[in-house]
This record gives structure tokens, C-alpha cells and sequence, in this order.
């Protein structure tokens, strides 16, 4: 974790931002410096600054929202499932104590497709009940409870 100018930062997943970050906030702090520098009377040189200034606030707002999403998208990718995503639903339904049956009635499929999407639940997960798979799950961090 870094922190730059009162951003906290993770240093692997937002290296490549860090120094873009850098050079926009030199590029701001030389800008108000510029503004402060200036004759009151120069107008245009005071738009232009006062855009430059825009512009770079602008870039360092979308660079700092590039590297969360960076960071985000890494964190995510350490705990994909490998389950397609009705499986990963069925899975979340078990986790929470539903039968076959009642798991059929809440998705709108049958008990059959349910048992076919548990059966495969059990291959991916090298498991033998229910049980065992959602604590797989779990352990893996493929799977959350939420209260």
C-alpha cells in the first residue's frame, strides 16, 4: 500500500498508475503555481492555465478510477469459480439449506436440471455431497454467506 498525495494505493496492482499519478500532480501543483505567478490582467494566460488545470484534474480523477478498477479486477480474478453461472446460483441456494425442489421452484427450473447442475457441481469441486461441496466452496473463496 502507498499513498500519494492522500491516495492510498496497492503498489502491485497500480504500479503502472503511480507514476502517471506523479506527473499529474506535478502538473497541477506547477499549474498553481502559474496562477499564482501570473498578472491579474493576463487573461488568456489565466484561461489557459486555468484549463490545463481542468484537464489534468479530470486525467487523475480517471487514473485513480483505472487503477481501483485495476485492483478490483485482480481481486476478482484470484477467486473465479469455475462454474457457469446457473451452477454458481445453485450452489449460493444450497449454501443456504434449499432442497432440489424448492431450489427448482425459486430458479423456474425442473428438479432433474437441478440434480444434472449438482451432479456438475460435484465433478468441478472433486466432492460427494452437498455438504462438502458448499465448504469446498468456501475454503476456495469461491463462495461467500451473506447474513
Amino acid at each position: 500500500m502507498i499513498e500519494i498525495y492522500g491516495q492510498k494505493l496497492m503498489v502491485t496492482q497500480t504500479a503502472p498508475y503511480v507514476a502517471l499519478l506523479e506527473a499529474l500532480d506535478l502538473l497541477l501543483s506547477q499549474a498553481h503555481a502559474y496562477e499564482r505567478a501570473l498578472p491579474a490582467n493576463d487573461y488568456r494566460a489565466r484561461a489557459a492555465v486555468a484549463a490545463l488545470s481542468r484537464l489534468a484534474q479530470r486525467a487523475r480523477s480517471e487514473a485513480l478510477s483505472l487503477a481501483d478498477a485495476s485492483q478490483a479486477a485482480s481481486e476478482q480474478t484470484q477467486t473465479a469459480h469455475p462454474f457457469s453461472p446457473r451452477e454458481y446460483q445453485v450452489l449460493s441456494l444450497a449454501a443456504q439449506g434449499l432442497t432440489n425442489k424448492e431450489i427448482a421452484y425459486r430458479l423456474g427450473i425442473s428438479e432433474r436440471t437441478v440434480q444434472f447442475h449438482v451432479n456438475s457441481i460435484f465433478n468441478k469441486t472433486t466432492t460427494n455431497s452437498r455438504t462438502e461441496a458448499v465448504a469446498f466452496a468456501l475454503r476456495k473463496g469461491w463462495l461467500t454467506l451473506k447474513e
